[in-house]
């Protein structure tokens, strides 16, 4: 029968008393402290084998205010949506699980995304946690403000403080779009299209596209207007739009893998052949589990290197805005190419 108040714990209490010791006496057992008192091995035995019988465990909020440590790390993704086959998200949680895991933390993954934004950061902050990781907040979420007040130590993953309060860790998506023109170069590109879905201000578009664009003009491109394109409620028709005009692109930056693949589904379907007559270029090196031959040519980010730094932070401690930059590579895939002869004519 549950006990009054609905809990089945068993209490030091009852381990002391079935044991024959007081409480105390049980405490400095269970926690290790017993050899220190000089407490007798035989009742030191006996004392974890009733606790082990009673199915007997420590209190863990108890114990991590006698400890000053909870021995667990908080994740928080400002996206706020959890949607199903996410590969971004599905890996972004397995590294953070590992890397957590090496430093002998567990991680608390906060996912109640329709609460007000006060009961959220009150969750947070509730003693449950010793740091936050906070996956890629807007500059105007609400919640940075907050963390930024915080005591609780709080890591920004996959974006920068505008106010350089709070330590970041953020790829190098500068030198990543200097692969990607690099190699749209190299290969003769010059009608480049860029391709986004979401807000136009979306600070990851607009930072790769901006940085793409820096790039390219480097290396003596400048692309024309109107190739920036927003796929958002049309990308089926805005791909068909672009590839079917009188002065298509050769080659296509998709802002994520994910576009990438949406993209490759669609120029499938309306016979390109890729990269014969269209290059396709995404960010994030993710393999989405798409029914399409290739592996889109993408931006690589580690995301393990990600993880480690920003666990690290938390723990190691960091002075304020401290930020870590994780180098980018670029991987080719299968749907880089040349421009064909009678595009170089175009």
């Amino acid at each position: 029968m549950p006990r009054k108040g609905g809990s089945n714990r068993t209490t030091l209490t009852e381990v002391a008393r079935a044991a024959g010791v007081s409480p105390a006496t049980a405490s400095m057992v269970l926690s290790g402290k017993g050899e220190d008192v000089r407490i007798a091995s035989a009742t030191a035995a006996r004392v974890r084998a009733v606790a082990l019988d009673l199915d007997y465990s420590p209190n863990l909020l108890v114990r991590s205010l006698q400890q000053g440590s909870t021995g667990v790390l908080a994740f928080f993704s400002a996206f706020r949506v959890v949607s199903d086959e996410d590969a971004y998200m599905d890996r972004m949680n397995r590294v953070l699980e590992r890397a957590a895991g090496r430093r002998g933390y567990d991680l608390l993954i906060h996912c109640a995304y329709d609460r007000p934004i006060e009961e959220t950061y009150r969750a947070i902050n509730g003693g449950r946690a010793d740091g936050l990781v906070l996956f890629a907040p807007r500059p105007d979420d609400p919640i940075l403000a907050l963390m930024r007040r915080s005591r609780l130590p709080c890591v920004l993953l996959n974006t920068r403080d505008p106010e350089g309060v709070l330590p970041s860790v953020k790829d190098d998506y500068e030198n990543g779009m200097a692969l990607v023109a690099q190699a749209l170069v190299q290969n003769g590109h010059r009608r480049i299209a860029c391709v986004h879905v979401g807000p136009n201000d979306s600070p990851d578009a607009a930072e790769r596209i901006a940085a793409l664009d820096r790039s390219l003009a480097e290396l003596g491109v400048v692309r024309p207007e109107g190739l920036t394109i927003n796929l958002q409620h049309r990308l089926n028709t805005a791909i068909e739009e672009l590839v079917t005009s009188p002065e298509p692109p050769t080659a296509i930056f998709c802002c994520t893998d994910h576009i990438a693949y949406h993209c490759l589904v669609a120029l499938d379907r309306l016979g390109v052949r890729i990269p014969e007559q269209l290059s396709l270029i995404g960010y994030d090196g993710i393999r989405w589990p798409f029914d399409v031959s290739h592996r889109a040519a993408s931006v690589v980010v580690d995301f393990n290197a990600q993880a480690t730094a920003a666990v690290g932070l938390l723990l190691d401690g960091c002075e304020r805005g401290d930020s870590v930059t994780i180098p980018t590579s670029f991987d080719p895939g299968t749907t880089l190419g040349p421009i064909s002869s009678t595009q170089r004519s175009n």
